[in-house]
């Protein structure tokens, strides 16, 4: 069977979720193939691709997180792992360029359709994933085939799409509904705090944007469900009880100034500080990763940090914003901009303006990433940076083509 053009991109935005979790690099794959595809794409029709000042900003945004790490890695002259999230994104500027040609000529129905249909297919999968590793193989923190904070972070993305789409989409609603259930309860299994505790907060941004124009029986049946996933799960998982018991237990720690006490949350504490002393030794563009470990030796020696920090390879931050900032210096705060909080001012701007699906959807999944990067640098990693290049990358061109082609519009 023949596949058109369109179809292969439709099928792309159906597969890139539907693969995300279920399978081992399948979503990276998709997006390379369609990367691709999409150069192919651009160079035969080239004399009738016009970029206007709208898609320089998205070209910037995906690009940035690339070029702040370019005069690092020339410094380093010998390692291209600055540019292992960056590269990512880069990639995804010929499928943003493509998408808004190819955008013209499909519904925003049947974007709406496969998007959904994907969103449900890998949250599904990903709870039957983790409910497998779980309660049969027993094992105390699901990952799927990734690491489990990078598991949960990326359920929890998923939960970001599913529940914005069951506000919009009324054909699908039963099926996203059983999505938010399951990308929810996945999270909770991998007991990831930093993707769990971004839930509720979540839930407050979704109400802050959305107050004046969104369906408020939808928004509150969709929080309820939310509400009463998280519940469940602490009351019957002993093992997520625990977690978060134990969370609790390492703040009050950390509240009364014993850091070594609160083993996970404080070395998070002594990261971030030698971060910050990273960015005091080079502000302009950072210390290499090895420099960074010396650093870090040093600052253990003088009783700063714990031994942890003193043996982590490139001395990772744990945090995308400390790291930026101890990696690139004062370029990581175009980097922070450009790559998270402009697509979020644009995708809030763009939704309040036109009600739009793909404002309200695109801003409540910057929104989770934005959170996940206070605990953890998740752009870093191979199938979240390419996830989030390609989600990005289909929202923009989505919005793009609503701001200037007004064809089959949907709120």
């Amino acid at each position: 069977m023949k596949i058109t053009q369109n179809t292969f991109y439709l099928l792309s935005i159906l597969l890139v979720p539907t693969l995300l979790l279920t399978t081992k690099n399948g979503s990276v794959a998709i997006v390379a193939i369609t990367s691709l595809y999409s150069l192919f794409f651009l160079v035969k029709n080239y004399s009738t691709l016009q970029v206007n000042n709208f898609d320089k900003i998205v070209i910037g945004c995906l690009a940035t997180y690339f070029l702040i790490y370019i005069p690092t890695a020339i410094s380093d002259g010998s390692t291209l792992r600055y540019f292992q999230g960056g590269i990512r994104l880069l990639f995804c500027i010929p499928i943003y360029l493509a998408l808004t040609q190819v955008f013209k000529d499909i519904s925003k129905e049947s974007v709406l359709k496969y998007l959904s249909i994907g969103v449900i297919l890998g949250s599904i999968g990903a709870l039957i994933l983790a409910i497998y590793q779980h309660f049969i193989l027993q094992m105390d923190r699901v990952d799927g085939f990734l690491y489990s904070i990078n598991f949960g972070y990326l359920a929890t993305a998923l939960l970001c799409l599913s529940s914005s789409l069951t506000i919009f989409n009324r054909q699908l609603r039963p099926w996203l509904v059983l999505a938010v259930l399951s990308s929810c309860t996945a999270t909770f299994l991998t007991f990831t705090r930093g993707a769990i505790f971004a839930i509720p907060l979540l839930i407050a941004f979704s109400y802050m944007v959305s107050w004046k124009h969104i369906n408020w029986k939808m928004m509150l049946t969709v929080v309820v469900l939310l509400i009463t996933t998280s519940i469940g799960t602490y009351t019957f998982s002993s093992s997520v009880k625990k977690r978060i018991d134990y969370t609790v237990k390492e703040f009050v720690n950390i509240k009364e100034g014993d850091l070594k006490a609160a083993r996970s949350s404080g070395t998070r504490l002594y990261l971030w500080a030698a971060a910050i002393e990273a960015y005091k030794e080079s502000p302009i563009i950072g210390l290499t990763y090895q420099e960074r470990e010396a650093l870090n030796k040093k600052l253990y020696n003088e009783g700063k940090v714990n031994d942890y920090v003193r043996d982590l390879p490139r001395g990772h931050a744990h945090s995308q914003y400390f790291e930026m900032l101890a990696s690139s210096g004062s370029l990581s705060f175009i980097g922070i901009f450009m790559m998270l909080l402009l697509p979020m001012f644009i995708f809030v701007k763009h939704f309040w303006n036109t009600q739009s699906i793909w404002g309200f959807t695109g801003s409540v999944f910057v929104a989770g990433f934005i959170l996940f990067g206070l605990t953890e640098a998740p752009l870093q990693a191979n199938t979240i940076s390419a996830f989030y290049g390609f989600m990005l990358a289909t929202i923009f061109a989505l919005i793009r083509n609503e701001k200037y082609n007004h064809k089959n519009d949907i709120n």
